[in-house]
């Protein structure tokens, strides 16, 4: 049994990341959709819908995961999006074309291993979701703690993001001056 404050801050973090991912899709889908036509896995003739079609299924995501009846279905649509992502990396990555944008959002982000960590920890706490909740009431510090911990994992991924932008950086500088 999982505790339902757990439950809270990873709905709560995965709606976050879910609606910067759609966001930005939204903002510039033709970015978005030359990013997933650079990954050369979409039909040429579905690019256009499948581009358009993904930042409304992660919206959805979204606003589902913070609703308890929805949220297992939401966490089911949240890990597959996520594995998928994962799926296209690596199999960009074992092709040799790791010098793409992954497609992330924000600031252009070179394919590599820790992108694929970072899409497991996410698709782990997707999974967390399934988990039986344990049943107490919630007190005023949960709701608190809430905020403080969903403020602090957006920080640490923002944080975890930017050090693996600096390493793709230090690694392109390396490889043109070495």
């Amino acid at each position: 049994m999982i505790d339902p404050l757990i439950v809270l801050i990873l709905s709560a973090s995965l709606a976050l990341l879910f609606f910067m991912a759609a966001r930005h899709k939204m903002r510039a889908p033709g970015q978005f959709k030359a990013q997933l036509a650079a990954y050369e896995l979409v039909p040429e003739f579905m690019l256009p819908a499948v581009a358009k079609i993904l930042p409304y299924i992660e919206r959805a995501v979204v606003f589902l995961i913070l609703v308890p009846f929805s949220r297992p279905v939401a966490a089911v649509v949240a890990a597959t999006l996520l594995t998928v992502y994962a799926l296209s990396m690596a199999v960009n990555m074992l092709r040799g074309r790791a010098d793409i944008d992954c497609g992330c959002g924000g600031q252009p982000q070179l394919l590599s291993s820790w992108l694929l960590l970072r899409n497991g920890v996410l698709v782990a706490g997707c999974c967390l979701l399934l988990a039986p909740v344990s049943e107490r009431a919630m007190t005023w510090a949960d709701g608190s703690f809430l905020v403080l911990m969903t403020a602090v994992l957006a920080m640490v991924y923002l944080l975890v993001e930017q050090l693996v932008r600096n390493q793709s950086f230090s690694d392109d500088r390396g490889a043109s001056h070495g």
